[in-house]
């Protein structure tokens, strides 16, 4: 089996159309109303629909970015949310073809959830123990994105066990992944590429990560079953 079968295999990935889809339409309403920005944003949370919508919404304004720095909103909105689509189109894609749609969207909430939860916390620690001022900001769906990368890995070991590890490394589909694995590890384990936002996004990015690993672990006889892996039988 080639990866691209299983992108070109039977069902639709559902959740990663609409995943997309959302955080292309929630960036560009904020860049095309600026105002909106923190309308969509985790801070200050003010509306009910913040704890959802900043996920789908990438970048920032203009207001937020130092005055010295070296690239504008639009720029810093075009790579955030080019990024992040980088990681769910081809990992979240292949993923939801192996998993089906239903585990996915446990994978979401779980990882929504985790999120909310840490965002939470790192709004308490600013505010109420470094008496700092309140966030600005929060968006993006990496708390997500992220936790695609370890199933697919797990999935791409278990392609090359099946059908040779020879066959999986002739593949350009494998280094197209590989050439996004990469640098995904590096951002997240570096605060000072993880965005304008530092060791925030790295918090968020690691989770992810350990999200996706557990995940993997919990659900990797159906990954198993998916490429028809059969155990051998227990000795005795």
């Amino acid at each position: 089996m080639k990866i691209r079968n299983i992108y070109l295999g039977k069902g639709i990935p559902f959740f990663c159309i609409a995943v997309t889809l959302l955080c292309i339409i929630v960036t560009l309403i904020s860049q095309l109303i600026p105002s909106t920005f923190f309308v969509f944003a985790f801070f200050p949370l003010k509306y009910p629909w913040q704890i959802i919508t900043w996920i789908f919404l990438h970048g920032a304004p203009q207001e937020l970015l130092p005055p010295d720095a070296p690239y504008s909103a639009i720029d810093l909105t075009l790579g955030h949310l080019g990024y992040n689509l980088l990681l769910i189109l081809p990992f979240g894609i292949l993923a939801e073809k192996i998993l089906g749609t239903k585990k996915t969207l446990v994978l979401f909430a779980v990882s929504w959830v985790a999120d909310v939860i840490t965002m939470l916390i790192i709004d308490a620690v600013y505010t109420k123990i470094l008496n700092e001022s309140e966030l600005a900001g929060g968006a993006g769906a990496s708390g997500l994105a992220f936790c695609f990368m370890p199933i697919v890995m797990y999935a791409l070991f278990v392609l090359g066990r099946k059908y040779g590890f020879g066959k999986l490394f002739k593949q350009i589909s494998f280094y197209f992944l590989m050439s996004m694995a990469v640098p995904t590890l590096i951002i997240s384990l570096s605060p000072s590429v993880s965005g304008v936002t530092g060791i925030e996004s790295m918090i968020i990015h690691l989770l992810a990560l350990v999200i996706g690993i557990i995940f993997t672990i919990v659900f990797r006889k159906s990954i198993n079953a998916y490429f028809d892996i059969k155990k051998p039988e227990s000795a005795g």
